[in-house]
């Protein structure tokens, strides 16, 4: 599993076509998105608390950096929506859980959010790590749908704005009860 993460992040284009055809990597790929987002959403916590949030707040940062933005609708939400972009467009030949395993794998980049708390720099790391993973995005959604890099690209762009667009809906929803519960917690 090392291997391959180190794979990842050095956007070796094999990998994740042994990802793709590797049915027993699903698991694999949701502890490198547990881990990556845990520790994003404990530099976001870290970074709240930094800016003088309360606690209640800097909480409710970690848990949407965590849960609800880092697994349900980054790695989910983003492998379904690739699916059905990749699919419906460009008749790519792919399945839902093969898209979570290379997105999965593709998302290892962004452990360098978790030094995103650092001040000055720390948001330029956390940059280069979210770089790297929409490259590794792409090079997994071409080597899992079997298309060539402009087609994933296009799929990448169109499925990264749905998903976009659904993140700010959530979010503001989801806004109101932290906004509530982050009362609470102060």
């Amino acid at each position: 599993m090392i291997d391959r993460i180190m794979r990842a992040i050095r956007l070796d284009w094999t990998v994740f076509r042994e990802i793709a055809e590797d049915h027993s990597a699903m698991t694999q790929a949701a502890i490198i998105v547990v881990i990556v987002t845990l520790l994003s959403g404990i530099g976001t916590f870290i970074s709240s608390l930094i800016a003088d949030a309360t606690f209640g707040r800097a909480l409710m940062s970690f848990l949407y950096a965590w849960l609800i933005s880092g697994i349900l609708l980054g790695w989910i939400l983003w492998a379904v929506l690739t699916y059905f972009v990749g699919t419906m467009l460009f008749q790519g030949k792919t399945d839902i859980p093969e898209m979570m395993r290379v997105l999965g794998y593709a998302n290892a980049p962004n452990l360098l959010g978790f030094f995103g708390f650092i001040p000055c720099v720390g948001w330029l790391i956390a940059l280069i790590g979210w770089i790297l993973a929409v490259i590794a995005g792409v090079i997994a959604v071409r080597e899992a749908m079997e298309f060539d890099t402009t087609k994933a690209i296009i799929t990448v762009v169109v499925s990264w704005v749905i998903q976009f667009i659904l993140v700010l809906i959530i979010g503001a929803i989801l806004g109101m009860g932290a906004a509530i519960t982050a009362g609470v917690f102060s």
